[in-house]
């Protein structure tokens, strides 16, 4: 965060001319941020990596501590309760020397993980007693004997593993650790007849399966630990370390390349007011120059004739209609560049505006050497238009002719409408357009900087400020030109728009009216 303010104020600071030493000064911080944030992505990696193999470790030593642990606690629990049931015998031997079969029948019923019991008395072994539990008959899982001796004889029982596991299941159930605030990550159970033993390493944790000791040898304490960082997508560490420093490096590089551009941006954006500059120094010299040396001609001289005096005055007027039309263009484009030219629409005749336009500069075209072909339909209807803006626009085109004009000067401007549009369309004879510059014609001073015709006159702003007005009308131009063979530009007007089009849009790239 230090360094971005730092880079801004440079990015700022960088001089008009950019040269390679700039480019390098920018260029600088992005690859320092860049190696940084590449070796704390690479740290990042190696911390996840030791972090899941300590997590990997210590989830496998817990699972075989639980499972260890909760083991021997039903171990213990199991000869616990064969201790248990014998002394409750015996209190059984104290209370009546003799037992009876009713006796050992309730014995039994207060321990029913006994399935069956037998007594053998050491005085007289043929008076033993025999009784079965509640649920001797239904008793599906194995049973086992066991026997055990008193002080007046002998008992023997069979027991029901399951039952006798669902009568110590509580030892396995008590929290390996005693605290209120840590909680027990260790899943316990007990299944029968394990297959594997030991550390199992699973998809979502570690299990671990510790055997019991006889009489409950066929069964099993399994612990399953699961381990929640993530092994897989992106819930890995790793995978989201190296995610995000690869988002982090293309933002670096997506900086670069924004602080180069603009660097280009600015060298073009300069050299487009360096051709501003020289271009219209060049255009306002000439005719001033004109009106300057027509001025003091008329001033100064005495003998001239009343044709030689009226040749003068129309030169200075012509150079004066010139230099007016120049500087509007400019004024124009800066206006509409910056949204500050509001045009107003009002009915307008198309027929009217042309014909009233052409007649208005008729002599200044012949002047030229030009013949005016005008074809007008009758039949195009009244329109919402900005009359001046629609005027500069054909006036520009016509300019554009004449300036670029070859030996054969006729100049055919026409008027018709189609179902959609009301078609205004301007085709001289002259030089043509190579088809790779006809993308770039309506670009800001690109004749003054690209075109061959550089001896010829003109800022290079004429066809800028025509698609901006026919864009601010909803409209838009076609070109038809080949070199040689001469031009035509068709200005394509939507008919009778019931709303107000769009402002025009603002120019790329282009520079403010100085």
């Amino acid at each position: 965060m230090v360094m971005l303010p730092s880079f801004l104020a440079k990015l700022k600071g960088i001089p008009r001319t950019v040269d390679r030493s700039n480019r390098a000064s920018i260029l600088l911080p992005f690859l320092i941020i860049s190696i940084g944030l590449g070796v704390l992505a690479w740290r990042s990696y190696q911390l996840s990596a030791r972090m899941e193999r300590g997590v990997d470790t210590l989830g496998m030593q817990y699972a075989g501590y639980a499972a260890d642990i909760t083991a021997r606690r039903l171990d213990a629990a199991v000869r616990s309760e064969f201790f248990r049931v014998s002394e409750d015998w015996q209190q059984v031997e104290r209370r009546a020397p003799a037992p009876t079969t009713s006796a050992l029948q309730e014995w039994i019923t207060n321990n029913r993980w006994i399935v069956s019991a037998i007594y053998v008395p050491d005085a007289d072994p043929a008076a033993a007693i025999f009784a079965n539990g509640p649920a001797a008959e239904s008793t599906p899982s194995p049973t086992f004997d066991r026997e055990f001796y008193t002080s007046s004889g002998l008992v023997r029982y069979a027991y029901d593993t399951q039952r006798l596991l669902e009568r110590v299941g509580d030892a396995a159930q008590q929290p390996l650790i005693q605290s209120k605030e840590l909680k027990q990550q260790a899943r316990l159970t007990v299944i029968r007849t394990p297959r594997l033993q030991g550390a199992i390493r699973t998809i979502d944790g570690f299990t671990f399966i510790a055997p019991l000791a006889p009489p409950l040898a066929g069964h099993a304490v399994r612990a399953f630990v699961p381990v929640e960082y993530g092994r897989s997508g992106w819930e890995n560490a790793r995978l989201i370390s190296l995610g995000l420093s690869l988002v982090a490096f293309a933002l670096t590089t997506l900086g670069a390349y924004l602080a180069l551009r603009g660097l280009r941006r600015e060298a073009e954006t300069m050299k487009l007011r360096s051709a501003l500059v020289s271009n219209v120094s060049h255009e306002l010299r000439t005719p001033l120059s004109m009106i300057r040396l027509g001025a003091e001609t008329l001033k100064r001289s005495t003998k001239l004739t009343d044709r030689q005096r009226v040749d003068i005055e129309e030169s200075i007027l012509r150079e004066a209609v010139h230099l007016s039309h120049l500087v509007e263009n400019v004024l124009d484009v800066g206006r509409m560049q910056n949204g500050g030219k509001a045009l107003v629409f009002t009915p307008v005749c198309p027929r009217d505006l042309i014909t009233t336009l052409v007649s208005t500069y008729e002599s200044w075209i012949r002047s030229k050497g030009f013949e005016v072909a005008v074809s007008i339909e009758d039949t195009v209807d009244e329109q919402l238009w900005d009359r001046d803006a629609v005027s500069r626009a054909l006036l520009n085109l016509i300019d554009n002719a004449i300036k670029y004009s070859g030996e054969d000067k006729l100049l055919a401007v026409s008027l018709r409408q189609s179902a959609e549009f009301v078609i205004i369309e301007v085709k001289d004879r002259g030089v043509g357009i190579d088809s790779h510059d006809l993308s770039h014609i309506f670009e800001p001073y690109y004749r003054a900087q690209f075109s061959d015709t550089q001896t010829r006159r003109g800022a290079g702003l004429g066809l800028t400020l025509v698609d901006q007005i026919v864009a601010s009308h909803g409209g838009r131009i076609e070109v038809v030109s080949s070199p040689g063979a001469g031009s035509t530009f068709r200005l394509l007007f939507p008919r009778q728009a019931s709303r107000k089009p769009e402002a025009a849009p603002a120019l790329s790239e282009a520079p403010q009216t100085p």
